[in-house]
């Protein structure tokens, strides 16, 4: 109905190849509970408003039922495109990890010949740094989606919201409550995107230590 999508993904495992990197590594894991954790919150939160919504008589209600359509509309078209974002990115990603599969067989099939392994590893460091970038670019992917739909939405929001003073036909308690949902929405939104921000961060973050490992 009106829920937030999980949009996050499990993190390759691989080995640390330095102390840095494995922090690195660490807190991109860290960002992806924390993603976890706030969606099942904020899923939480709004089932919450909307059962209460229920309860206090929304659906009786002719001046907020129009206003709640055209919210539920809006959020539906950007969850659609924000899953066509995901898929785009899996794919991505799935090749990637794939590929980095492949260099950790061959380099297992060449120990005990350092030059070829040495070659490997190089490639293999290349391949986890095309992982990362991938990555980045489905959370900017994301972001740009979220910021193209959250002025209709947050508009939305607004409408209901200035409805509250003028309806004079709903109690109060679903007034109250129609005023709660509206501002656990927006929060709801802004920690999403706040979320992928920080993702982004650290992700890049990784790439700049790989990188440098890759040039030392």
């Amino acid at each position: 109905m009106l829920l937030e999508t999980l949009e996050s993904r499990t993190l390759m495992s691989v080995s640390p190849i330095s102390t840095q990197v494995a922090a690195d590594r660490l807190q991109v894991k860290a960002d992806l509970l924390q993603f976890k954790s706030d969606v099942l919150s904020n899923t939480a939160t709004i089932l919450g408003d909307i059962t209460a919504l229920k309860a206090d008589g929304l659906k009786n209600d002719p001046t907020f039922v129009p206003l709640f359509k055209q919210l539920h509309t809006d959020l539906q078209h950007m969850w659609t495109q924000l899953r066509n974002d995901r898929l785009a990115e899996a794919a991505n990603v799935l090749h990637d990890q794939s590929v980095i599969v492949l260099e950790l067989r061959q380099i297992l099939l060449n120990i005990g010949n350092p030059t070829v392994e040495s070659a490997d590893r190089a490639q293999l460091l290349t391949d986890r740094i095309q992982l990362q970038n991938d990555e980045i670019a489905g959370l900017n992917t994301r972001i740009t989606t979220r910021q193209a739909d959250y002025g209709t939405i947050f508009s939305d929001l607004g409408a209901i919201a200035t409805a509250i003073a003028s309806d004079t036909s709903a109690s109060p308690a679903l007034l109250a409550e129609v005023q709660k949902f509206t501002v656990d929405r927006s929060n709801c939104l802004t920690t999403m995107t706040t979320d992928l921000q920080k993702l982004i961060t650290d992700r890049t973050q990784l790439v700049t230590d790989l990188t440098a490992m890759q040039n030392a």
